[in-house]
């Protein structure tokens, strides 16, 4: 699984990861095939109404402004 995040997460190829974790290209390749999709096509949890997700770091865009302040642009 980590493998797949890598994968997703930095500009490497699978050529590139591969010797990061130790295995052939062809088999990060098969763990790239197998899990990618099962992790893609895994149905969403869901999230209360007023739960705030963080997303790489930065706070998820809400519309409403009573939490947050309206831009002043």
């Amino acid at each position: 699984m980590l493998l797949v995040a890598a994968y997703w997460r930095t500009n490497l190829t699978l050529r590139q990861l591969a010797p990061l974790f130790g295995v052939s290209e062809s088999a990060a390749d098969s763990i790239f095939d197998h899990l990618g999709t099962a992790l893609a096509l895994q149905q969403r949890k869901r999230f209360r109404k007023d739960t705030v997700l963080i997303v790489d770091g930065t706070l998820a865009p809400t519309r409403d402004h009573g939490i947050a302040a309206q831009s002043k642009n």
